[in-house]
This record gives structure tokens, C-alpha cells and sequence, in this order.
């Protein structure tokens, strides 16, 4: 979920308070208006462009935010018409790549639906600034607690870029602490079973008829995951003699924290805003940073750049940029920093081990289950202690015949946790 709706409670709360902070009964009458939530962002790269649409909802439906869906929607300057498609609920993307250029204006356009009509103002492309170097250290936080620090160094000789916002995405490797290259898949045997049918059961091949043991279909020892910021970062140098950010940190990840644990990435985004923009989602930032809605520091409903055209009176939430933008990543893995210490290396504990049954029958003897195909239907998996990662080739199960021992599924398996496809991207 992006960045606005996170804030949006908080948001339309504030909308239809105009500044009052006497107690109110919060109900459906207070909220009952749908506004339409705008999130767009043209930048100077070659892409095929992206805009979010949705609608907000009452109190009752807790402020989950409904896709716009069915819109008409253009980008347009003096030249050039781009035409966006839905993509999915809400999701337009532009029908062909393009990137906003200096000197020209952009304006978006969009008809829902129903026939009604929105505006932009009109907005040109920032002044373009890159990233000098993307910072990685240990430093010790407030609470005298070791973390990894990541901060950036911009700097702009013009000095006509001044207000900044900044996105990360992060990547990181995972590797399964209690794998094995083997797995149980249940047969088609259906229990509870009446008791007195198990001898046709009890057989040299009993375990033949319960299970198929192979070797795991998928890789699913190393595995990565790519997790998106979800907060605003905002900058400026308005008040600084030069138009230049050092450290300005980004980032901030506990020593202990098990994503850190082998190798991991941050891209980070830089975009260059103007200054409406940055106003707009400062005050978007202070209240998500607000710890009670109701402070005396609400100032009524917070105006962006787009507007109805269809009516004068109907608020809109959201902004249209148009920003230049600059990113770069970096990789480190955990003795990288830490060099003495040893980490937790994964999300969950995983020195838990079970060896269940392969029948059991019920204390009253009227019926017989079977605990192992009981554990596998929920997700657990084989483990075996002798299985060296990396030796699959050579590997040699000596528990063909059972008794098994099973592990939680995300120890065994992690793909629970991420994809086992390496991205493009990914360096070791």
C-alpha cells in the first residue's frame, strides 16, 4: 500500500474537522463525503509512467481506501497527449514510456467514470541533482542500541534544487536454516479412519501408501525479499549556505535485525521537488507523525494542485508532480560491520523438532489418524541432520523408511518469507 493511503485515516479524520478541537461523536453523517485520492508522479525517466486513483470511504468501512477504477486519464503538455490504461484496480500506467522534459508544462486530466472531471495545475520538471554516495555505518542510536545507519550525499552547485523527497527499496538474501533437499507429499489416503480397517494400512508398505518422499521439486534454500519504504522523507536546504545534503540519513536497521544477516541491498530514489509540493506532503508527514489527531495544531483540510472541474466545492486529495529524480544502490553483508559478532539469522526461531506418528488411534478406539500427514497438510517440512547445504548431489537419505522429522514450514522452506529467484540486479 503506498505511502498516502497509509495516512489516509488520519487525513480524512482531519478533513471534516476545519480546525475544531471541541470532543466530537466521529460517525457515518461526519465522513459520509467520497473523496477521490490522487497519488501521481511523472518523473525525467524513460518509463512507462504510473498513477494511483482511489476513493475514500465512511468510518464504518474504516477508512480502507476503494480503487477509482473505469477512469479516463491523460498526461498532457503544449505537445504531446499520453494516454493512460488501467493496469489494475486504480493502477493506470501510460500506454507508451515517455519522461518529462525541461521547459515544458504538464497538466493531468482525469474523467471517472460517472462523468465528473479533475484537474492539475500545470507543472514543470525540477531542477535535475544526483546522489554523490549512499552512506553505510554502525553507529549507536539514543537508547545506546548499535544499528546500521544509511544516509545519503546530494549536492546541488546550482542551488535551485533545495527540497528533496526520497524513497528506498530494499533486498535482501534469506537462507533457510533447517533444509533439507528432500520432501513428504500426502497421498490420497483420508483420515480419520475407522479403526477397524487398519490392517488394511498395517503393511511393509505403509509408509508407501501414506507418502511420497523425493527431492524438492523448487529450490527453496535461498531466497530473496524486496520490501518498499512506506513513510515520507522529506529534505531541504533553505536554510543551509549551500544547497547540499551530508548524511542525511534514510535508513535505519537494528544490528539485530535477521534481514542484515547475509548479504543485503537499498536502492534509493531521489526525487527533487518544488516547493508546493514539499509542502504538501510536509504537512501529510506531520500528521502521520501525530500521535492524536485531535492536537490543537489541525489546520482544516490540506489543499494539493488537484481540483474538480466539475465542482467548485468538492475536495480532492492528492498532488500531481512532475520531479526529477536520481537513485543508487549499494550491497553489504552483516561481517561487512560486524565483524565480532555472530546474528540471529532468521525472522522466526527454529530449534523446534517433531517426529510424529505415522498412525495414532483415538483413546475411545474407534477411529485412527495419522499425526505426520496432520503436520504435513499444515505446511511443515522434512528435515534431516545430516544433509550438508550444497551437497545435494551427493546426498544420501538413511530415513527412507521413517521415523521423519518435521520443522516449521518457514525454517524448512523460504519461500514463506521471499522469492527464490534472484533479481536482475542482485550481485553476491
Amino acid at each position: 500500500m503506498s505511502k498516502l493511503k497509509h495516512i489516509l485515516t488520519l487525513l480524512l479524520l482531519l478533513a471534516f474537522i476545519f480546525g475544531c478541537v471541541e470532543e466530537i461523536e466521529l460517525s457515518t453523517e461526519v465522513t459520509s463525503e467520497s473523496l477521490l485520492v490522487v497519488e501521481a508522479t511523472i518523473t525525467d525517466e524513460l518509463k512507462v509512467q504510473k498513477i494511483l486513483l482511489s476513493r475514500t470511504t465512511n468510518l464504518e468501512e474504516e477508512f480502507v481506501p476503494l480503487p477509482e477504477s473505469s477512469a479516463t486519464v491523460i498526461v498532457k503538455n503544449e505537445n504531446t497527449v499520453y494516454a493512460f490504461r488501467e493496469n489494475n484496480l486504480g493502477e493506470y500506467l501510460s500506454v507508451i514510456p515517455f519522461k518529462a522534459y525541461e521547459g515544458l508544462e504538464y497538466q493531468l486530466e482525469i474523467t471517472t467514470s460517472d462523468g465528473k472531471k479533475y484537474n492539475s495545475a500545470k507543472e514543470g520538471l525540477t531542477q535535475g541533482t544526483t546522489i554523490d554516495e549512499i552512506n553505510i555505518e554502525r553507529e549507536f542510536n539514543i537508547s545506546n542500541e548499535e544499528e546500521v545507519v544509511i544516509s545519503v550525499d546530494a549536492y546541488d552547485p546550482s542551488g535551485n534544487s533545495k527540497y528533496y523527497r526520497f524513497e528506498y527499496e530494499e533486498t535482501y538474501k534469506i537462507l533457510s536454516p533447517l533444509y533439507s533437499p528432500l520432501e513428504l507429499i500426502p497421498n490420497e489416503v483420508k483420515f480419520p479412519i475407522a479403526a477397524h480397517t487398519v490392517n488394511l494400512l498395517n503393511t511393509p508398505g505403509l509408509i508407501d501408501r501414506l507418502v511420497d518422499i523425493q527431492f524438492r521439486e523448487l529450490q527453496e534454500r535461498i531466497c530473496y525479499n524486496t520490501v518498499k519504504s512506506n513513510t515520507i522523507i522529506l529534505a531541504n536546504t533553505i536554510a543551509l549556505l549551500e544547497d547540499r545534503l551530508d548524511n542525511f540519513n534514510i535508513r535505519f536497521i537494528s544490528k539485530d535485525n535477521y534481514i542484515i544477516a547475509h548479504r543485503y541491498s537499498v536502492l534509493v530514489r531521489q526525487y527533487v521537488q518544488n516547493r508546493a509540493a514539499h509542502v504538501f506532503y510536509e504537512t501529510l508527514k506531520s500528521f502521520s507523525d501525530s500521535e492524536n489527531v485531535f492536537s490543537e495544531n489541525q489546520t482544516g483540510f490540506i489543499e494539493g494542485n488537484v481540483f474538480s472541474v466539475s465542482a467548485n466545492n468538492e475536495k480532492v486529495i492528492g498532488f500531481f508532480e512532475v520531479s526529477s529524480v536520481d537513485e543508487k544502490r549499494v550491497f553489504f553483508n552483516y561481517e561487512d560491520l560486524f565483524q565480532e559478532d555472530s546474528l540471529n539469522p532468521y525472522s522466526t526461531r527454529c530449534d523446534q523438532f517433531w517426529k510424529p506418528a505415522l498412525l495414532e488411534e483415538s483413546p475411545d478406539h474407534e477411529i485412527m489418524r495419522s499425526p505426520l500427514l496432520d503436520m504435513l497438510n499444515r505446511g511443515f517440512k522434512m528435515f534431516d541432520l545430516d544433509f550438508v547445504p550444497g551437497e545435494e548431489d551427493f546426498y544420501f537419505n538413511p530415513y527412507a523408511e521413517g521415523p521423519f522429522t518435521l520443522v516449521l514450514e518457514s525454517c524448512g522452506d523460504c519461500t514463506v518469507l521471499g522469492n527464490n529467484i534472484a533479481p536482475n540486479f542482485w550481485e553476491d
